[in-house]
């Protein structure tokens, strides 16, 4: 195994660490890697390997938020995908709504056809009773006429 002295340094596969600047000291571990604590070497006294394999995801690179950036990556990936999933949604929605409002004026369209076929038939019908009732008058005045002819001749016998 390979202990470090005071003063002296070890080269990781990532980043060199001296065992004596800002107070970190590095430690060994009975499987042969090497862990360091000290001022800023993790997050609430953590202590982190300095061989990848035996790192946490995100700690091996000594980046003491990669694992919390890693989860607000995935999270906002999700998040993105929920979005996404509402937009559709939400087009959808005012597709359909389209659909409905475009039936509905045309729905109303028709029975303003319908109103107004059903106002001119009505006009047809009046005019068609007009014209008879005036037939029916002018058949009446020639009957009237024809028996003020007849009434004031007598037949000849």
């Amino acid at each position: 195994m390979n202990y470090l002295q005071h003063g002296q340094s070890q080269e990781s596969t990532t980043e060199g660490v001296r065992g004596s600047e800002g107070g970190q000291s590095v430690y060994p571990h009975t499987d042969g890697s090497a862990t360091f604590a000290g001022a800023g070497a993790g997050v609430r006294n953590q202590l982190f390997t300095l061989d990848r394999e035996d790192s946490a995801p995100g700690a091996g690179n000594f980046h003491p938020f990669g694992g919390v950036l890693d989860q607000l990556i995935d999270d906002t990936r999700k998040q993105l995908v929920k979005s996404n999933e509402c937009i559709v949604w939400y087009r959808e929605e005012v597709k359909e709504y389209e659909e409905k409002l475009n039936n509905l004026i045309k729905l109303k369209e028709l029975q303003e056809e319908q109103y107004q076929e059903m106002r001119r038939q009505q006009e047809m019908l009046l005019q068609q009773q007009q014209l008879m009732q005036q037939q029916l008058q002018l058949m009446q005045q020639q009957q009237t006429e024809s028996s003020n002819q007849n009434g004031g001749e007598t037949p000849a016998e």
